[in-house]
């Protein structure tokens, strides 16, 4: 049986592994403060690495009716520091559109923010929190648990990656 997600997989992963060797950089000097510090990641050696993985990935392909990417920008991710690990916080514009062959054409757009707490030692996902605003939120919302859907994708993620990956 194949596996399909909402992303493509290759640049997904790549971002993926991206941000959790960037996260294991980091977490040493989250230990040293008490604040916590956070570094963007698209201002970082990583940026356009990542930029080109979001560009490359289209979330609303398994988006019934608007299964067509029109808009995915990242606005900013960010690695903190966290006292159980590092939080990856990221915000992205998202727009998805009808397929050209449909009888009505139509263009869904939102925000979304999403955080996610990994707990580096034990390469667990140890909390996550996906939320999309405007019109592609209220559609969004109506396909489920979309909670336990991104933080189920993360781990899948963030355990290729400490296992070597498939």
């Amino acid at each position: 049986m194949t596996q399909t997600s909402a992303f493509s997989p290759s640049p997904l992963r790549a971002f993926t592994r991206t941000l959790l060797l960037a996260a294991i950089c980091v977490a040493p000097l989250s230990q040293a403060k008490a604040a916590p510090a956070c570094w963007s990641l698209l201002q970082s050696k990583y940026g356009p690495g990542i930029e080109k993985a979001v560009d490359e990935a289209d979330p609303c392909e398994k988006v019934p009716g608007l299964d067509h990417k029109e808009k995915f920008v990242l606005k900013s991710l960010d690695l903190c520091s966290a006292p159980s690990g590092v939080q990856i916080n990221a915000r992205a514009d998202l727009a998805c559109k009808s397929g050209s062959h449909g009888l009505l054409q139509a263009t869904v757009s939102g925000e979304l923010e999403a955080s996610m707490t990994v707990d580096i030692g034990a390469c667990k996902v140890t909390d996550a929190h996906v939320g999309v605003n405007g019109p592609i939120g209220q559609l969004l919302s109506s396909v489920g648990e979309i909670q336990g859907l991104a933080r189920s994708f993360a781990q899948r993620k963030i355990s290729e990656i400490c296992g070597g990956g498939k």
